[in-house]
């Protein structure tokens, strides 16, 4: 696994302002849950905001898949799963992402319908997972940041 360069450092720092950004969006807009089930239009700009914010998360996964050299999974959810596997991401914090991204996935695709006060409490309740990911990936920049100026400073081969 190698470690990420500065490009894709500050990619996916950039992301992750994103993801705060829509964050703090959600919590503004989101509405007191009856608000939630009877405006259509509530709803559906929360629900946008966390099909952003979900595939803001994957981006970021993706970035960091690509940037490490690790192998790019078939599916989006088991990106998160990658990261985990690698010790890259707790595996609480990675079960519990994966879920926001299964939630995105039954709200764009329409698996089923939707109870509007499970969502609603899923929301409300799990949205500090959002932060969460974002301060355990901003960990594991520094780290990265910090193995890239060791390269830099003690190059590994010599001519």
């Amino acid at each position: 696994m190698r470690p990420l360069d500065s490009k894709h450092i500050q990619r996916i720092n950039d992301k992750l302002d994103l993801i705060v950004r829509y964050h703090e969006e959600l919590m503004e807009d989101l509405p007191s849950q009856a608000t939630f089930r009877r405006n259509r239009i509530s709803r559906r700009a929360v629900e946008k905001t966390i099909e952003l914010i979900a595939d803001s998360i994957v981006d970021v996964v993706m970035m960091i898949i690509s940037g490490k050299g690790l192998e790019r999974p078939p599916e989006a959810r088991e990106s998160i799963t990658t990261l985990s596997k690698y010790g890259l991401l707790p595996e609480k914090l990675a079960q519990q992402i994966k879920e926001l991204i299964g939630l995105r996935n039954l709200l764009v695709h329409q698996y089923a319908k939707v109870d509007e006060d499970r969502e609603f409490h899923d929301i409300e309740e799990d949205h500090q997972d959002v932060l969460e990911f974002v301060r355990e990936m901003e960990k594991l920049l520094r780290k990265e940041k910090i193995k890239e100026k060791s390269q830099k400073k003690f190059p590994r081969s010599f001519k």
